[in-house]
């Protein structure tokens, strides 16, 4: 009788234990994904890939305004659905990409359509900017492709 009962609390002090190194895995792990870093906003986001687009593609004012409105609504789709729950749907984020690019596109002159091409696919060798993370293999159709 008495193991039982030693045996029943080893069981029930393994599971505490178990479940306090779940929780504090837990806890590091989003610290760690920012790096010590807040996450960006989507606002935040966009104006960093617009002020990149400016400098890379030398855009009008008026490209720029329209550009910044794409990135940012694209932004905000984005984080929607992050914030859906559980992981985001791969393909969804990469549709939602693709469409940004073909949006920007046809805004931008030939030429540069063809430095934007050339972003993208630098992005794409980075590993940046189709969704899949963890070396996941992906590829969005750039504006040339279509």
């Amino acid at each position: 009788m008495k193991t039982l009962q030693n045996l029943t609390k080893l069981a029930f002090l393994f599971i505490a234990l178990l479940a306090g190194t779940s929780a504090f895995a837990q806890g590091t792990q989003g610290s760690q994904q920012g790096q010590g870093r807040a996450r960006l906003t989507s606002e935040e986001r966009a104006l960093m890939q617009l002020q990149r687009y400016e400098k890379q593609l030398e855009l009008t004012p008026e490209q720029s305004v329209k550009i910044k409105a794409i990135v940012l609504s694209s932004a905000q789709e984005m984080d929607k659905m992050r914030a859906a729950g559980g992981r985001p749907d791969r393909a969804a984020m990469q549709a939602e990409a693709q469409k940004r690019a073909l949006e920007i596109n046809a805004i931008l002159t030939p030429e540069q359509q063809e430095k934007f091409a050339k972003i993208l696919a630098e992005q794409l060798e980075r590993g940046q900017g189709g969704g899949g993370g963890q070396g996941a293999p992906r590829r969005i159709k750039t504006p040339g492709d279509i």
